[in-house]
């Protein structure tokens, strides 16, 4: 009875470490200039900061301008902070900065954040129209739905009983053999 609660144990707890990589989504936790600022000037650089490392490889930003034009940013990452060099401009108004990043569990993450420069109105409303729709999204690796998830599961959950199975014939005598 031990063994087989021990090995009931164990296969619990290889399943909730299967299943704990599944919700590992970035988090956007902080940006310079903050969202809704009031700036003299525009930024020569945005930071963006999140709550854990994000993957270089698919990191993308975009500066919304006044009048609605769109360009992409010059993009570096360092851990966390996502350093985004903007266009030169100088027009007074609203700006939009735009981002798209995959968490490291291959899920896209898009977001942004607004600021206004000079004697402009408010920052952009969130109902309005993201900028990061002008990014392609053909390099963002599709999601993956969980599926790897539960195939695991699956697999845990067999390797489970398979032990479960052995454990219980170990304490049993074989068929003809008196014990």
């Amino acid at each position: 009875m031990r063994r087989l609660l021990t090995v009931l144990l164990v296969a619990g707890a290889a399943l909730a470490v299967a299943v704990t990589p599944a919700q590992a989504h970035n988090v956007l936790t902080g940006s310079d200039p903050r969202d809704g600022a009031r700036l003299a000037s525009v930024p020569a650089r945005v930071t963006l900061t999140f709550d854990q490392p994000v993957r270089a490889d698919f990191a993308q930003v975009a500066l919304t301008v006044p009048g609605g034009a769109v360009s992409r940013a010059v993009v570096k990452v360092d851990g966390d902070k996502v350093l985004a060099t903007l266009p030169a401009t100088t027009t007074p108004g609203e700006y939009v900065v735009g981002y798209q990043i995959v968490s490291n569990d291959g899920h896209p993450v898009t977001g942004r954040i607004g600021f206004t420069v000079g004697a402009g109105a408010p920052a952009p409303a969130p109902a309005a129209a993201p900028p990061v729709t002008a990014l392609t999204t053909s390099s963002v690796p599709p999601a993956s739905g969980g599926a790897w998830v539960w195939g695991l599961l699956v697999v845990a959950l067999l390797l489970s009983g398979l032990g479960i199975l052995v454990v219980a014939r170990q304490g049993r005598p074989a068929k003809g053999h008196s014990a």
